[in-house]
């Protein structure tokens, strides 16, 4: 399969058109060979042209409002290097680091392997995103196999929570969630993470999942889930009073509780 993977030597992303992807949207040369003499450092060997999104025709894994992402092979393995845009609303992505490190200790996030202000080297995920994960669910244990990864993600929001860590985007799930093989969960993007005591990963991505998301009335037909002012009401308790116990009940409320052996 890495076969058919298009890659490039790391000196040609000095060089039109791949320079766009260390200096996007407007190519600064002496930005573009800055951080390609740190890339070399970290010991990038190639660049490799995958991914859903384009820029200019080069594939990548992702291009947002904040910086570029695309994939290499680097010390470290294959890699996601994410780079500023020159245009991004931010100066650093420090604080993306900083937050990466912070949810990296407890299990969650993709692996930060480098950070710079510049550019951030992170683990490559290879899956799908969460949108397609569900809408592509069929067949037998696929009750089983929503309901294990829903649980996890629910979990992952809860350890969040109780540190105080918000990511703030995730009403949205789709853009924010990958699903690696094996049905595991991983929690991206955490480039507007604050810390911040009043707001819940946990209520913002259950209310998307259950209540009124793009998701939800799969979610809630695959999990037989008829009436869901019980899920709002589990919602509510849990944001006012968010521990172990309102925890539990939400849980019992959205049926991740129950336990499917077959």
């Amino acid at each position: 399969m890495n076969q058919q993977i298009k890659t490039i030597l790391v000196d040609e992303l000095a060089k039109p058109p791949y320079d766009v992807l260390l200096s996007y949207p407007k190519v600064d040369q002496n930005k573009s060979e800055r951080i390609l003499r740190k890339l070399k450092d970290l010991g990038l060997a190639e660049v490799l042209m995958k991914g859903n999104a384009q820029i200019n025709g080069i594939q990548v894994l992702g291009k947002g409002c904040t910086a570029v992402v695309f994939a290499a092979e680097t010390k470290f393995g294959n890699v996601a290097v994410k780079v500023l845009r020159s245009d991004a609303d931010r100066a650093s992505l420090r604080s993306e680091a900083k937050f990466l490190r912070k949810v990296n200790s407890v299990g969650i996030g993709p692996k930060l392997y480098h950070a710079t202000d510049e550019f951030l080297i992170l683990e490559l995920l290879e899956g799908k995103r969460i949108g397609d994960y569900v809408e592509e669910l069929k067949g037998r244990g696929t009750t089983k196999r929503l309901r294990d990864v829903i649980r996890e993600l629910l979990r992952q929001c809860f350890v969040l929570d109780q540190n105080n860590i918000a990511h703030c985007e995730l009403s949205n799930p789709v853009k924010h969630i990958i699903i690696k093989e094996r049905d595991e969960p991983v929690i991206i993007d955490f480039e507007s993470a604050s810390e911040n005591k009043k707001y819940s990963n946990l209520t913002a991505l259950a209310q998307s999942f259950f209540v009124g998301g793009k998701l939800s009335p799969k979610i809630r037909r695959i999990f037989k889930i008829k009436e869901y002012r019980p899920i709002i009401e589990a919602l509510k308790e849990y944001k006012y009073n968010p521990n172990s116990e309102t925890y539990r009940r939400l849980l019992q409320a959205t049926k991740i509780d129950q336990t499917i052996n077959k």
